[in-house]
């Protein structure tokens, strides 16, 4: 998996820049989409889960900033400045406030109101880096908003309010991290995503972590912080460089099906009709904008 990323990230010539990104984020998703589940799984508690889910993931992107950098390691971490702490606290912020969504509300609800990254990347795209999207995109947007509001249908009158406002907490930290990375596309800032999993870590530490971990919650924890989170979110900060970060951030919506559909079917939990019925408005949308644009562009 390191060597197709690596071939995808310095391939200049064998394809075009923008489906280099595009491409990327796809990738990112597929391996992110089991996420969801695997917290299901794992059974530990808010702060548990934000101390591993922060803590495990800095040795992945340590080796890979090291196969990357190699002695200029150190100097790659001076080199974020200050936009690079900005992001390192975004990434923590998304971090702890994805886990209290996920723990205090449905899977289905947490990931289809992240669905709204794309519609906060795009206003911050007009306002920040004067790129306003083209009318065809813009539909693909508000077809995704219908579909986020048509699975969060029903959701805000109930006690799972409180997880539904994390979520869309997230949804505006990613919009605006993905922003970042392309209104800085110089600046490279997968080392701040080491930086926001200390953070987050630290913000953890203090409360009762449960170490008291048998051998399948180790396993589980392994695979979800070593390979499911890091990889996905290092693609998310080096993808928009490439591609529009409405675009990338419209490819990664493909995780509010694809992770309600995995813990649908692992450990039945059921979604609503509306659920589903978002959940397909949201993945034929995005599926129409994926072909189109590649088309488009080849």
């Amino acid at each position: 998996m390191l060597d197709i990323l690596i071939i995808l990230l310095f391939s200049t010539n064998q394809m075009q820049t923008r489906n280099k990104g595009l491409i990327l984020s796809l990738i990112g998703v597929l391996i992110l989409s089991p996420d969801s589940l695997l917290i299901r799984l794992v059974n530990l508690d808010d702060f548990s889960l934000i101390f591993y889910r922060s803590a495990l993931p800095v040795f992945t992107i340590f080796l890979f900033l090291l196969y990357i950098y190699k002695s200029n390691l150190l100097k790659s971490f001076l080199l974020i400045g200050k936009i690079g702490i900005l992001y390192a606290i975004l990434y923590a912020i998304t971090h702890v406030c994805f886990v209290y969504s996920i723990q205090n509300t449905s899977v289905a609800n947490t990931l289809v109101l992240i669905a709204a990254a794309p519609i906060f990347a795009a206003i911050f795209s007009v306002f920040l880096l004067k790129e306003i999207p083209d009318f065809f995109t813009w539909v693909i947007i508000f077809i995704a908003l219908l579909g986020m509001i048509i699975i969060g249908w029903g959701s805000y009158t109930t006690s799972g309010i409180y997880g539904d406002l994390m979520a869309l907490i997230v949804a505006l930290g990613m919009g605006f991290s993905m922003v970042l990375v392309r209104l800085y596309k110089d600046t490279d800032l997968v080392p701040a995503c080491l930086l926001g999993c200390i953070i987050a870590a630290l913000f953890a530490l203090p409360f009762d972590i449960n170490f008291n971990l048998n051998s399948f919650q180790i396993l589980l924890l392994l695979l979800m912080c070593l390979i499911i989170l890091p990889i996905p979110f290092m693609i998310l900060t080096i993808a928009p460089k490439y591609a529009p970060a409405h675009e990338v951030a419209l490819i990664f919506l493909m995780e509010s099906v694809l992770g309600t559909a995995w813990v649908w079917f692992v450990i039945k939990e059921v979604p609503p009709f509306n659920t589903v019925v978002g959940g397909i408005v949201l993945l034929i949308a995005i599926s129409i904008f994926i072909l189109k644009t590649t088309r488009d562009k080849n």
